[in-house]
């Protein structure tokens, strides 16, 4: 299978209580959050007022990271507090009673505990190893920074994740000007 993209425009945008989530991608395809019989799950939540609790999801660990805004999260269980700025990101357990304040757009991975994620914000062409599930993801951007940027000889777009489900894809990233990228892998 070869890399495909996702813009935003293209996923499906729902309500929660304190926003809108749009999900990017969801494995398997025939997965659903709602019953919670996915193996992993990427979206994008508007976080609109100022105090939250996430939905709990045992079984399920996450990564959070704000794109715009910022939030502090604070874990009931281990009394743990975090404030993140854009780009710096949380792992933590779906279980966990989470407790958000601040107002944010974030990008959220959810995955099936037993699985292996990483989180990393790219700057350049170098793409870390490959793994059975890749994930790139523009934030949204200037076009301008992200001209003549590529992946497998797509340009680049924002607001956009690239996926591939096949490590054995070449994921060739070429940038033009340094940006920031989120790059996540799942195994």
């Amino acid at each position: 299978m070869t890399v495909y993209a996702i813009a935003r425009s293209q996923a499906g945008t729902t309500t929660w209580s304190g926003g809108t989530t749009t999900e990017f991608y969801i494995f398997p395809r025939d997965g659903s959050y709602k019953d919670r019989r996915f193996e992993l799950r990427l979206s994008s939540a508007t976080v609109d007022l100022d105090a939250s609790d996430f939905t709990l999801l045992p079984g399920y660990d996450r990564i959070i990271t704000p794109l715009t805004g910022g939030f502090t999260l604070t874990y009931a269980e281990t009394g743990d507090s975090v404030t993140l700025k854009p780009l710096e990101s949380a792992f933590f357990d779906g279980a966990w009673h989470t407790h958000s304040q601040g107002r944010a757009v974030d990008f959220n991975l959810i995955y099936k505990k037993g699985l292996r994620a990483t989180y990393e914000v790219i700057h350049t062409s170098t793409v870390p190893l490959p793994a059975p599930h890749r994930f790139l993801y523009v934030p949204p951007a200037d076009a301008e920074d992200l001209a003549g940027s590529t992946l497998d000889g797509r340009q680049l777009e924002p607001d956009t994740l690239y996926a591939s489900d096949n490590p054995g894809d070449p994921f060739a990233l070429e940038l033009k000007k340094e940006v920031s990228l989120i790059y996540l892998t799942v195994d």
